[in-house]
């Protein structure tokens, strides 16, 4: 108790709400001085301004007595609030001290619905326990701050968070949401690991791991258990003791492999762990549990044996290169054993047939092995093991995180580059070889790139990737250049030449299409697509024509002159030449009719030469050898080679039509002494008149004279058809 005498020292330092509303409390105790009270919660009155000062003289007048004086604050603090704080405060004091419930519960619901904040959250709902015994809203409020925790990490780390601003209570109470039930070992041990971390409470940690010892019914639990006393209590001897009663439970290879991995790891006992490890791995076969094996016994054992067995046992069941690849890899983090590492990989090399195993495998060896020569023979192989496009850019992917010899870089490159169906990718396979410093090629993509345009966003993009990778190409710059000035200045036409193709179906309308396009566009790109559209139609027929063929053939010719695609169908066509008409047509239109007259002779000369060899090497005929002399001397003009085919053919004479009809031609020729030969062949041939008489008709249809030999010949049978009339034989 406290006099007004002994007050007044104090109240003449009092200068705010608070400090005088804490005067008057004590002026109130017995024997009380209300009046003294009173002046010193009207003094602290004048000092309000904020709604924790109101609360404080209302709380003063409630205790005076003169709670209409405190209702008269109270609604004063109410109307100051502007945060969910002082609302809370106010509700609080209104609900505890002034005993109206209902307002203090309307502050404080308004509050609530303003706050997020976890530890004002756990403040409130302690006000609303205290205050208004609501245990339900107070739980409500609890369960709003510990919503989103759904594991016992997230319990820790709230309790935690708010541990940190101070209020180890509150952060207790969120942690204890998360107890879990004493037969979830494993979850009680990380329960118990957060009280100690977070608390240091050797007594609740110690609470909670025995009371889930009688929960313990397999020895994985034995094991967790065990681990839990050792690691947060330091009790070796419980962890033994938990140990040897999880033996009684033992009875399957993962139970055994628990137990093992329990006794290596706690109490460093190897000798025990590896009886239970050999037990684990005599009962072990498949591949998940030979592995989990190998690493718990590599990871916890001196002698590497255990290990190396159950390697060895799991090698024999894999047959993918994915599971062989992953194998190595553990044997390497696991064992250190090179030489079986480099094993495994020749087996997985073994079992590896697409490109993109074999990148995945020289990846892996590269990383564990780093031996260069042998991931670079497995880019090599797949590089050759590529089928698409994709496959190639996986390759040329990996080898841009390395460093590759120059061979394998352009092999792989060159590989891409064949695979490309679109110019985006001919571009990709170009911005790559800059990359990997193979500049070659990176001008040979871009050289199919620029044949290959089919629109003006691929010219432009062309364009900018000749300015990037070949900046000092004057020439090719300009050329393109004038290129993508000519496909602007005639992208109207372009566009109406493309809808038209949209609607054409046959081989022979795309060969139109482009030449119309190489008259008015000079276009030999755009050409060259439609006359690939137009091959692929014809071999999509499934036979050869070479009436159907022919038109194509003049087209790449003589319009896009691509000579390495006209030898190649010309080509199809001498195979399918299957007769000598046939022959001499494909033979007429490449050396009469394509405006590259070298090359038309220099491909028929050799197409006839291949006939002649095969006549030779056949049982062909003089007639055969003629028709292909006469084609020779027509399409050639090849005098010298034409008369020694000529020759070849009357070697092969041996009537007189065959002698007669060479005689012709060599009169034809105008060798007229090689003609007279070759009839008095063909006279000498004749075995009768009817013969005699059939060579003199061909020599007269031929234009020449009947030869002496002939005209003895038949002069001497009506002779003797004269002199025998009568006569009977």
């Amino acid at each position: 108790m406290a006099t007004r005498d002994e007050l007044k020292d104090q109240a003449s330092t009092c200068t705010d709400a608070a400090s005088c509303a804490a005067l008057a409390k004590q002026a109130l105790a017995e024997p009380a001085d209300a009046d003294y009270a009173k002046e010193l919660l009207e003094k602290g009155e004048s000092y309000c301004s904020f709604p924790d000062h109101y609360v404080s003289v209302a709380e003063g007048y409630v205790a005076a007595g003169d709670k209409d004086k405190a209702t008269a604050l109270y609604d004063e603090a109410a109307g100051a609030c502007f945060d969910a704080s002082e609302k809370a405060l106010v509700g609080y004091s209104i609900a505890l001290h002034l005993g109206d419930k209902d307002k203090g519960r309307a502050l404080l619901e308004e509050a609530i619905g303003e706050t997020s904040n976890t530890n004002q959250l756990l403040t409130y709902a302690g006000y609303v326990q205290e205050a208004l015994q609501d245990n339900a809203l107070a739980n409500k409020l609890f369960g709003k701050v510990t919503g989103n925790c759904k594991t016992i990490a997230d319990y820790q780390k709230l309790a935690t968070d708010i541990k940190k601003e101070g209020n180890e209570n509150a952060a207790r109470m969120v942690f204890k949401k998360a107890e879990p039930s004493s037969n979830d070992t494993q979850d009680v041990v990380d329960y118990a690991t957060g009280l100690k971390d977070m608390f240091g409470d050797d007594k609740a940690v110690e609470d909670a791991l025995s009371d889930a010892e009688g929960g313990c019914m397999f020895p994985a639990q034995f094991v967790a258990l065990a681990g839990g006393f050792m690691k947060l209590l330091g009790n070796k001897d419980k962890a033994e003791e938990l140990l040897e009663n999880g033996k009684n439970f033992a009875m399957s290879g993962q139970e055994n492999l628990d137990l093992a991995t329990g006794y290596a790891s706690l109490l460093g006992d190897q000798s025990t762990a590896a009886d239970m490890y050999n037990v684990a791995l005599n009962e072990f076969s498949t591949k998940d549990d030979l592995l989990n094996l190998a690493s718990a016994a590599a990871a916890n054992m001196d002698d590497k044996a255990i290990a190396g067995k159950a390697y060895d046992k799991l090698a024999s069941k894999l047959n993918t290169v994915a599971d062989l690849s992953m194998l190595a890899k553990a044997v390497n983090d696991n064992l250190g054993d090179k030489d079986k590492v480099t094993s495994i990989y020749a087996a997985a090399e073994g079992k590896a047939d697409t490109a993109s195993a074999l990148v995945n495998l020289a990846g892996e060896v590269s990383t564990t092995l780093q031996d260069a020569d042998k991931t670079n023979s497995l880019y090599a192989k797949a590089v050759d093991s590529c089928k698409v496009f994709t496959d190639s850019a996986s390759v040329l992917d990996a080898l841009a995180k390395s460093t590759p010899d120059t061979a394998l870089a352009a092999s792989a490159l060159n590989k891409a580059l064949s695979l490309t169906e679109t110019n985006a990718q001919v571009l990709d396979v170009a911005q790559r070889a800059q990359k990997l410093g193979s500049n070659d090629i990176a001008i040979q993509a871009l050289d199919k790139a620029e044949a290959n345009v089919s629109s003006l966003d691929e010219m432009r993009k062309l364009a900018a990737s000749a300015k990037q990778l070949a900046a000092d190409d004057t020439e090719r710059n300009s050329r393109i250049a004038d290129k993508l000035a000519k496909r602007e200045a005639s992208q109207a036409r372009y566009i109406e030449f493309q809808n038209q193709e949209k609607t054409l179906t046959k081989s022979n309308q795309f060969i139109d299409l482009a030449g119309k396009v190489v008259e008015e566009l000079d276009d030999k790109s755009y050409a060259t697509q439609l006359l690939t559209t137009a091959e692929d139609k014809m071999q999509a027929a499934g036979s050869f024509s070479f009436a159907s063929y022919q038109p194509l053939i003049l087209a790449v010719g003589n319009l896009v002159k691509d000579n390495a695609w006209l030898s190649r169908l010309l080509d199809l066509a001498a195979s399918n030449a299957g007769t000598f008409a046939q022959v001499r047509s494909l033979g007429e239109t490449v050396c009469k009719q394509l405006a590259d007259s070298d090359f038309g002779k220099a491909w028929t000369n050799k197409f006839y030469g291949d006939q002649l060899a095969k006549l030779e090497s056949g049982n062909a005929s003089a007639f055969e050898f003629k028709k292909l002399a006469s084609a020779v001397k027509e399409h050639l003009g090849d005098d010298a080679q034409a008369q020694q085919i000529l020759d070849k053919a009357e070697a092969k004479a041996d009537n007189l039509f065959h002698f007669a009809y060479l005689a012709e031609l060599a009169q034809k020729w105008g060798n007229s002494d090689k003609a007279a030969s070759l009839y008095d062949k063909a006279a000498a041939a004749c075995k009768d008149t009817s013969q005699y008489q059939q060579l003199a008709g061909l020599m007269q249809s031929a234009g020449v004279g009947v030869s002496a030999a002939v005209s003895n010949a038949l002069g001497s049978a009506a002779a003797q058809k004269v002199s025998g009339k009568g006569h009977y034989w």
